[in-house]
């Protein structure tokens, strides 16, 4: 058995948002150093750290073999409806079907260009190659479900995946590009 012990530092800078920059106020920053170590599956480590003014959770997911999906959503036909939320997520199969939020418009409008690309929070996700990504999109009226739709995606080592979610009012394409991580990455 091969054991790699590297120190990963994670810096986090928590602020409330003000109107301007010079508004915003900052709750303290945080600098935590979180162990890794080569292990023989993949698994996740969840961590808590308290400070005076906050806590901050966060979930870090160890995966040994995997690659990056890197995703894009675009509206083909129809348009999304003004007032729709739409929550875009991802999963992976290998850790617990962990939900990845890649977008949660919260009531505001859902942020299209005119080629209607969906411009997503987050586009990259790592993926164990003995698993799957799913890719699923909720439309939402406040905090009730109007309509769900998912695509599930075997990972390659390269190239490109495609798929569509066909809505009752769009239909949505989700590509994911695909590129190899290492298996070993050295600390």
């Amino acid at each position: 058995m091969f054991i790699v012990s590297c120190p990963v530092v994670i810096e986090v800078d928590l602020k409330f948002k003000g109107t301007t920059e010079s508004e915003d106020e900052g709750l303290g920053p945080l600098v935590v150093p979180v162990v890794c170590f080569t292990a023989m599956y993949s698994h996740l480590l969840n961590y808590a750290y308290t400070s005076k003014l906050s806590t901050l959770e966060f979930t870090l997911g160890y995966i040994l073999s995997s690659v990056e999906a890197t995703i894009f959503v675009q509206v083909i036909h129809g348009s999304w409806p003004d007032g729709l939320r739409g929550v875009f997520a991802a999963f992976t199969t290998g850790i617990g079907h962990e939900r990845i939020v890649l977008l949660d418009s919260r009531g505001e409008k859902l942020p299209i260009t005119g080629d209607g690309d969906i411009k997503l929070s987050r586009r990259v996700v790592s993926v164990e190659t003995s698993g799957k990504v799913i890719v699923r999109v909720n439309a939402m009226e406040g905090d009730q479900q109007v309509a769900a739709k998912e695509t599930i995606f075997n990972p390659l080592r390269a190239s490109s995946s495609k798929g569509e979610l066909e809505f009752s009012f769009c239909t949505i394409e989700v590509n994911v590009f695909w590129s190899l991580l290492s298996q070993y990455p050295e600390c």
